[in-house]
């Protein structure tokens, strides 16, 4: 058995001077990372801030060039002649010089395609890529531009036919004078992946997650304009809910400009600028996750918590010395007490182990945590099982129930001396007698159970009841008439046991309590008194 000595008291005022140094660098550390922490949200606000003003002033400069060159095309007489020409006759000459212009504006203005439709929306001649309609959802725009004579600019939409994504420009092909109808209207068609996109997601900056992204609200959800950079395939489809009110695209919704921190649509935390496009239903966010926002100064975090790791670690050693050598005096008092206490237990342990009755000890719980070799023996149980068993898991299933209540009476009075049937593990049972006492061992109860099998005893009791029993019942039996009796068929005299002829009367006054009363039965009455 190893040595097991009890530490020395603790040198509390070492330890205090160690923590109190420990808590001043570790606060000084704390507080360089928090200001280092603060100017770089600080300077990442600012580039957002700036980002978002650039792309927002960006995207409304686009919007208006575009509703410029309309307005000069709708102020154009000229162009209003030939357009309404073509739309009145079938000259292929005139057709052919209205979409000569046509191709050129596409090129000059990186247009997508343009339509020339009549006053009910439909395409009387156009120059697209590829075989586009014109749709139903911009007919009823076409319609509208004939009845307010006013140049429109469509929203970002995804045509129901190609899933393509557009934004029209309808202007109505009015006179200058605007009061007679127009004829019809132009339908210049933008793609948004030309310019627009573009112009969106670029950042000027490298940055391994900061994006920008365009927003609208379509009731109660925020839709997601532009493809993203962390999922794809998200233009016009991806929406959330108004009611996520963390997401920054939410807060500019809510009337919320300006620097904000939320969770974006991956749901992890970003720093953002916030920022509406004038004159039109979207909302700009740029934004960059916090996580890279702070990347730079976890290097500086780092080397400060290396550095006061070192200072503490130097204060420790120097405790530790001051400590050691005042343990190795403690140590050396108490060295030869605990070779004293180490003999006593050694003869207690051998005392418990080869002792004939079952011993075990249990916690609080009433899990086993020791027992002797005749616990093992008696139950059958190896050391490894009887140690993952509880007391109560030892008794027969009948006395399993009456557990709880002796336990309570147990640890009432501190212990108690009880009988029980417990139960090995080939399922046979046996009596036990129980002496379970509650000892503490360092602030800790544990119940000491010394068990006895009782099972000799038990049969002798048996034997004992038995053979009382049946001296019970022969002394009964002795006052009792019983069996055959011989009795003579001419004189009605019995034989007893000894072979002797008695007469009935003194028979049965000698072999039982019975009392006689002497009479004359009516037929013996006739025959001796016969007159009476």
């Amino acid at each position: 058995m190893a040595i097991q000595l009890k530490s020395p008291k603790t040198p509390w005022h070492f330890i205090l001077i160690f923590f109190l140094f420990a808590i001043g660098i570790g606060t000084a550390g704390y507080f360089y990372y928090e200001i280092q922490k603060q100017h770089m949200k600080i300077e990442k606000q600012n580039e957002l801030l700036a980002i978002a003003d650039l792309k927002t002033s960006q995207i409304t400069n686009w919007r208006k060039e575009r509703m410029s060159n309309a307005e000069v095309i709708l102020e154009n007489p000229s162009a209003f002649h030939h357009f309404q020409d073509c739309l009145n006759t079938k000259e292929m000459s005139l057709r052919q010089g209205v979409s000569s212009w046509m191709e050129s504006l596409c090129k000059r203005s990186d247009y997508n395609s343009i339509f020339l439709l009549d006053a009910k929306g439909r395409a009387r001649l156009s120059v697209t890529v590829g075989d586009e309609p014109v749709g139903s959802y911009i007919q009823t725009f076409a319609v509208e531009a004939t009845k307010t004579k006013k140049v429109i600019l469509t929203d970002l939409y995804r045509d129901e036919t190609t899933r393509h994504i557009h934004i029209d420009i309808l202007i109505p092909l009015a006179p200058r004078d605007r009061i007679r109808s127009p004829s019809g209207v132009l339908l210049i068609r933008i793609d948004p992946e030309q310019f627009l996109y573009p112009l969106i997601q670029t950042w000027p900056t490298p940055s391994r997650t900061a994006e920008s992204l365009l927003v609208r609200r379509e009731g109660d959800e925020v839709v997601f304009l532009n493809e993203l950079r962390h999922r794809k395939n998200t233009a016009l489809s991806l929406r959330i809910p108004i009611s996520e009110q963390q997401m920054p695209a939410v807060m500019g919704m809510r009337g919320i400009e300006g620097i904000v921190e939320g969770l974006d649509y991956r749901g992890v935390k970003v720093l953002a600028a916030v920022r509406a496009i004038p004159g039109s239903p979207w909302y700009l966010i740029a934004k960059i996750d916090q996580e890279e926002i702070y990347a730079p100064i976890r290097e500086h975090a780092w080397f400060a918590i290396i550095l006061v790791g070192t200072l503490i670690l130097a204060a420790g050693v120097g405790v530790g010395f001051l400590w050691r050598h005042k343990t190795a005096q403690f140590y050396q008092k108490q060295y030869e007490n605990e070779i004293e206490r180490q003999a006593l237990t050694r003869h207690y342990e051998h005392l418990t182990k080869y002792a004939n009755d079952i011993i075990f000890l249990a916690d609080q719980n009433w899990k086993i945590v020791e027992a002797n070799d005749r616990a093992l023996a008696s139950y059958g149980y190896t050391r490894d099982e009887f140690l993952k068993m509880d007391a109560k898991s030892l008794r027969s299933p009948e006395e399993k129930q009456l557990f709880d209540k002796q336990f309570t009476t147990i640890d009432e009075q501190k212990g108690m001396i009880l009988e029980t049937v417990h139960q090995r593990q080939d399922g046979i049972t046996f009596p036990v007698e129980a002496s379970i006492r509650v000892i503490e061992v360092e602030g800790k109860k544990f119940y000491q159970s010394i068990i006895r099998d009782i099972t000799r005893r038990k049969q002798a009791e048996k034997e004992r009841e038995k053979l009382i029993q049946e001296l019970q019942e022969a002394l009964t039996k002795v006052k009792k008439l019983s069996g055959l009796l011989p009795i003579c068929a001419s004189c009605k005299k019995i034989r007893d046991d000894k072979g002797y002829w008695n007469q009935i009367e003194g028979y049965i006054r000698d072999h039982s309590e019975a009392e006689f009363s002497h009479g004359i039965c009516p037929e013996c009455m006739k025959k001796l008194y016969p007159d009476l």
